[in-house]
């Protein structure tokens, strides 16, 4: 589902688990951030999966950083339909090569949601989710990532991602993090939505592209922009357009009694695949260039002014204080002792 994660989302993932951090994947960059940033040594990528296995040993010698970007493959309108997976993986990319980190890729099939009502939604529940993310979790730790980051960008990943940082710490006692791509900015963006003015984080130079459909326009440049900062501009169609239909809409009005979170109180499904996403409405190559501009400045104003490294101090500082507290309270404490 659309990245809806509202600051709510993010704040409650915040204060129940960790602390708020960044991510990671980029080139050859040194990063000035004032106050908090160290200069970054230059790797020629920062994907764990094209290092080659000697440069990922090197690595863990000086670092213990990994950014883990996970979204689900779901109909979204006019966008390829690993949208809610590429836009973590941007976020992963441009953090990355500010906090010396390494990056995860590949997670693009997790829990949906409700839009199972297009054939090309993957479909996998968060009780098949949560054990995948867990093993691959302890695989990382037990390779020598201390400082693991989660990043997500659709509203129901709460679903899974809440249960794995928590019963991740209580069974290792390591500090895992999750959190939402809308939480990277400048500081108190946990209460901006995935959907606010991209001028507000450009210095008022940017602006959202003209919205060709019916969806939210600024969705759709964090979009575009996600796609070019990925390499992978091009997947972004041109010229393409879908028939419009009339179609039954939920009657119950349910929300007005429990409002939504992440999703109806009850559960539901879209009553129409247009109806996550809108309909596909034609793009120029041209738009498909400028918005992909548009969207990749704004993704990297968000992360310079993300204070990263100081999250991830905070998630260090997290796991020696666990330490501490394993050697007061013993086998008190849930898991086993490490």
């Amino acid at each position: 589902m659309r990245m809806i994660s509202s600051g709510r989302t993010a704040l409650l993932a915040l204060a129940g688990l960790c602390i708020a951090l960044a991510s990671p994947l980029a080139t050859n960059t040194a990063s000035a951030q004032a106050g908090t940033d160290k200069p970054v040594a230059k790797m020629r990528t920062r994907l764990l999966t094209s290092l080659t296995g000697y440069e990922v040993a090197e690595y863990l010698k000086r670092n213990d950083t990994i950014f883990v970007p996970v979204g689900p493959t779901e109909v979204n309108g006019g966008n390829p339909t690993d949208v809610e997976y590429v836009i973590p993986l941007a976020y992963a990319m441009k953090l990355a090569e500010k906090s010396d980190g390494l990056v995860l890729p590949y997670l693009a099939y997790f829990y949906p949601g409700g839009t199972t009502t297009s054939p090309a939604t993957v479909y996998v529940s968060t009780s098949e989710s949560l054990p995948y993310l867990k093993a691959l979790t302890r695989s990382l730790i037990r390779q020598g990532f201390r400082r693991i980051v989660f990043l997500t960008a659709h509203g129901p990943s709460g679903n899974t991602m809440l249960p794995l940082v928590r019963e991740t710490y209580d069974e290792l006692h390591v500090p895992v993090l999750w959190m939402s791509t809308s939480l990277v900015g400048p500081p108190g963006s946990g209460s901006r939505s995935p959907m606010a003015p991209p001028a507000q984080a450009m210095g008022g130079q940017g602006a959202a592209p003209p919205a060709a459909d019916a969806g939210p326009g600024n969705f759709r440049l964090l979009a575009y922009g996600a796609y070019q900062i990925a390499g992978r501009l091009d997947d972004m169609p041109i010229g393409l357009s879908q028939p419009k239909h009339e179609f039954r809409k939920d009657p119950s009005g349910l929300s007005r009694f429990v409002p939504p979170y992440n999703g109806t109180p009850a559960g539901s499904f879209y009553a129409d695949p247009s109806e996550h996403g809108g309909w596909v409405t034609p793009v120029t190559e041209a738009q498909r260039a400028e918005w992909g501009r548009q969207g990749a400045d704004y993704i990297a104003a968000q992360v310079a002014a993300f204070d990263v490294n100081g999250a991830l101090e905070a998630l260090r500082q997290r796991d020696a204080f666990t330490r501490e507290l394993e050697k007061k309270y013993g086998d008190l404490l849930p898991g086993a002792r490490r």
